[in-house]
């Protein structure tokens, strides 16, 4: 899936609503079927009957079901609706649910004392949702009945046609009886017939829905075609790239041009939500361009290869990496694609340049360690301990694109200095294109390259000598970091 999806509500409640009901009832119609199938036969015996009794007794007989059948179509079809209108609701009830039990938001919760308030939301959707449920279950009723009345209807006036046909003597007075049978019979081999038809239509209509989503997934999958990813890459070439979030009127990105060279350390620089990362995720195929800009890769544009190769020749390490509940090595591994192959010199090296080998060497169980409390026996990490385990991931994956999107923010200042000057200045490749993204900008100095982003343009670019020599924007907010950083020495002295 591609994963710009994952920012499209509409999508997330459509994911919902497949699971919850399309899933089961996919199941459920198969029985419903064979027992539709078994009271069509059964009708066709007793409607054989009646046939030969009197033919005119069987459109007779429909008038006590039909309209039976017709209000269990509008109650399902009611229901069905109903569903799609607070599947909303049902999502974040689900979500306020598992937010109460989620053991990471455990603490915050209670030093917030933001128990009661969730709880009072919990509520207040339930409540909502209740209501939805007894507008439906009275609507529903209010059906059933009106249709159960008019079938009535229809019965006494079977009834008084066979009694007519009795006396005008149409009908043997000694198959009487036998018609009286018959038409029970039917009646209860059609009451049944309705009522499976009914369930097999609404299933179907849930069916037809998650057969619908499934489509659309299709439509969102990454491609699977084209030029597999080169295993190295001397160039990389933005140009006028533009990129628009779903439901967003402003761009993220607007007419970005640039060029990227192995062997190079670059930084993206700016304000939050300038685009940095937002261009960084380009780089990596994680999204595609807009409006005609092109990303490419040696002169070969991304869009003409495979999606899924492209993304496995970028290295992401992000701010809020995911905490896997894996071992400690397979939170490495999974970076290429396996949680059971392990290159153990990779893994090795990547851990001690990222920090991570003394995180690792202090648990027990060592490379075997569980990452989660979630599970017994699981170990837990700190925000700075996961960070260092992050890096490693990225590095292990070995890939001719690094993307570093505040990889640091949640170490002490050692660590992350340790970090920098093992992944940017001790060990560099020829073969790497590094991007750094980072709000601490002492970090960047070095960087081969460094661009300013503003509002989803490049403003400024540059070395860091050149920068600063240009006065701009950069200028301005390296000083004020220096002063701030100048200012705390001298309190401390």
């Amino acid at each position: 899936m591609r994963l710009e999806v994952v920012d499209d509500a509409d999508w997330h409640d459509e994911a919902y609503r497949a699971n919850d009901r399309g899933l089961f009832y996919a199941r459920q119609i198969v029985g419903q079927v064979v027992s539709l199938a078994a009271a069509l036969l059964g009708l066709v015996g007793t409607a054989g009957v009646l046939g030969v009794l009197h033919p005119a007794l069987l459109p007779l007989l429909l008038l006590s079901v039909l309209p039976v059948g017709a209000a269990a179509v509008r109650t399902a079809r009611a229901r069905f609706h109903s569903f799609k209108r607070w599947n909303i609701l049902q999502r974040r009830v689900r979500v306020f649910s598992w937010l109460l039990l989620e053991r990471d938001a455990a603490a915050e919760l209670r030093s917030d004392t933001a128990q009661g308030a969730l709880l009072e939301e919990h509520h207040r959707l339930t409540t909502r949702i209740a209501e939805e449920d007894t507008r439906l279950g009275v609507s529903s009723a209010g059906l059933t009945l009106a249709g159960r009345a008019v079938g009535g209807i229809g019965t006494g006036i079977t009834y008084s046609a066979l009694g007519a046909m009795l006396i005008a003597g149409w009908l043997p007075l000694a198959a009487g009886a036998g018609a009286v049978l018959a038409i029970q019979s039917a009646q209860s081999t059609l009451t049944r017939l309705v009522d499976v038809s009914h369930m097999v239509y609404e299933h179907a209509m849930w069916v037809d829905d998650l057969l619908a989503f499934q489509e659309r997934c299709r439509a969102l999958q990454p491609r699977r075609s084209g030029l597999p990813a080169p295993e190295t890459v001397k160039t990389i070439t933005l140009d006028d790239v533009s990129f628009t979030y779903p439901d967003k009127d402003t761009p993220a990105l607007n007419g970005i041009s640039m060029t990227l060279h192995a062997g190079q350390t670059v930084a993206f620089v700016g304000v939050n939500g300038s685009g940095k990362s937002t261009c960084a995720r380009l780089l990596a195929g994680l999204y595609e361009p807009q409006d005609g800009g092109t990303v490419r890769w040696d002169g070969v544009d991304v869009l003409d290869m495979d999606a899924e190769s492209l993304q496995a020749r970028v290295g992401c390490v992000l701010q809020d990496p995911v905490r896997f509940p894996f071992s400690a090595l397979a939170n490495l591994t999974v970076s290429r694609g396996t949680l059971t192959e392990a290159d153990p010199q990779r893994a090795l090296d990547a851990a001690r340049a990222s920090g991570a080998e003394q995180v690792i060497a202090g648990l027990p169980g060592r490379w075997e360690a569980l990452l989660s409390k979630r599970f017994r026996g699981g170990q837990e990490l700190s925000a700075g301990q996961w960070a260092k385990v992050a890096v490693a991931r990225g590095l292990y994956k070995n890939a001719p694109v690094l993307l570093l999107d505040e990889p640091t923010a949640s170490m002490d200042p050692r660590a992350e200095h340790a970090v920098y000057e093992a992944v940017l200045r001790d060990n560099p490749r020829p073969d790497q294109i590094t991007v750094l993204i980072s709000h601490r900008l002492a970090s960047v100095v070095a960087c081969d390259r460094i661009f300013v982003f503003d509002a989803g343009r490049i403003t400024e670019s540059g070395t860091h000598q050149e920068l600063m020599d240009l006065d701009g924007e950069y200028a301005s907010m390296f000083t004020l970091q220096a002063a701030g950083y100048r200012a705390e020495a001298e309190e401390a002295a």
